[in-house]
């Protein structure tokens, strides 16, 4: 019997059109699954990273303001408070018109924030020292942003400053000494500190001396380069012998600009002239107010809280809470602020065109102790 080759009895077919459209289906909903999947861990992520550098900068920004006013009141060796007349200026120095020469009655008003680019005194040998030994005794002052604002448009600010503040919020201007103990080259550069250039520095002295007349607690204040340090900084310490150290003058105004952004502006002397310059510190700074803490009885206690303190009441603040209210940078869609804020004791509502975005209102209470504690 003969035998022929085995054959296969299944036929062997190819996918039908509803197995492709039943694959094509399940492929869609797979993909639609690990999209949606993805742009919700996306929007998790977003959201996660803006509050983040929300907080960021909250607290940044709050930690920068505490430990700039903790220095209020800091002269290095100077006694506090500063007398212009009698601590600064010698015989013969600057005219005996002054300060009837300033633009400002230093006895009712508080001084201007821009001081120290010589354009709010006339007549004098030299302008700028004059206005910043008058500014010495007010190390500490704030107002609102509008009174900022007269200044830079009238030009008195000098240098490079390129940002309006927000008129309602509030900019404070500190004016203290350098933590950096500095002098002829090369102490700048073995202690870390600024080159001098061409800008003002001071000196207190220590010695006590009947033959030279000196009391002890003399300031220089002299706008100083390498090659005349020395010879315009000439105090000495306690021993009368080795000299005291100098510092450098620091003159800074923090502000919130119109576009939601914490500035500094800082008097340097770069390229010649003396004139504030700009530094953006923070973004999404919204608004900046303070409650200030003023000792009238000279114990070292606080006896009231203001937001406005009086002329006579600014060299007396020995403390201050700040209170800022920062924002997140992007916008967020379809949500909307409409939450009316309690800041420094005063309702605060969020500006129609700035609802959807979402904020942190923070606060923290400084001690000046350079001020309060030379009283207790």
């Amino acid at each position: 019997m003969k035998v022929g080759p085995l054959k296969n009895t299944y036929k062997q077919r190819g996918v039908g059109l509803i197995e492709i459209m039943i694959a094509m289906t399940l492929g869609i909903v797979v993909v639609l699954g690990i999209t949606t999947l993805f742009a919700d861990t996306s929007r998790s992520l977003g959201s996660v990273d803006r509050s983040g550098r929300q907080m960021e900068n909250a607290l940044f920004t709050l930690e920068l303001l505490a430990a700039e006013l903790s220095l209020g009141g800091y002269w290095g060796g100077a006694n506090y408070p500063v007398d212009a007349e009698t601590q600064i200026f010698v015989l013969g120095e600057v005219p005996a018109s002054v300060p009837s020469e300033l633009s400002w009655n230093i006895a009712t008003e508080s001084p201007p924030a821009c001081l120290g680019v010589g354009r709010y005194i006339a007549n004098t040998s030299n302008n700028a020292k004059a206005e910043l030994a008058f500014a010495m005794e007010y190390p500490l002052f704030a107002a609102s942003g509008a009174s900022l604002n007269e200044e830079i448009n009238a030009g008195k600010c000098g240098g490079t400053v390129t940002a309006l503040a927000n008129e309602s919020s509030h900019y404070f201007v500190i004016r203290r000494a350098g933590s950096c103990a500095t002098g002829a080259p090369p102490v700048p550069l073995l202690n870390r500190c600024r080159p001098l250039g061409d800008y003002f520095h001071l000196q207190a002295n220590g010695c006590y001396s009947e033959n030279l007349g000196l009391s002890g607690g003399e300031i220089k204040l002299e706008k100083v380069n390498d090659t005349n340090v020395d010879e315009l900084l000439p105090y000495t310490s306690f021993d009368c012998e080795s000299p005291a150290p100098i510092y450098r003058l620091v003159s800074r105004i923090y502000f919130i600009d119109q576009g939601g952004t914490l500035n500094r502006m800082y008097l340097d002397g770069a390229g010649g002239a003396l004139g504030f310059t700009t530094e953006v510190l923070v973004e999404g700074v919204e608004l900046l107010r303070f409650e200030w803490f003023v000792d009238t009885t000279g114990d070292g206690e606080y006896d009231r809280v203001t937001q406005a303190p009086d002329v006579v009441d600014w060299p007396n603040v020995i403390g201050v809470k700040i209170w800022t209210v920062v924002r997140s940078i992007e916008r967020e869609p379809g949500y909307s602020d409409a939450a009316t804020y309690t800041i420094a004791g005063e309702s605060w509502s969020v500006p129609a065109n700035n609802k959807n975005f979402r904020r942190i209102v923070q606060s923290k209470t400084v001690y000046i102790a350079n001020i309060g504690g030379r009283r207790r």
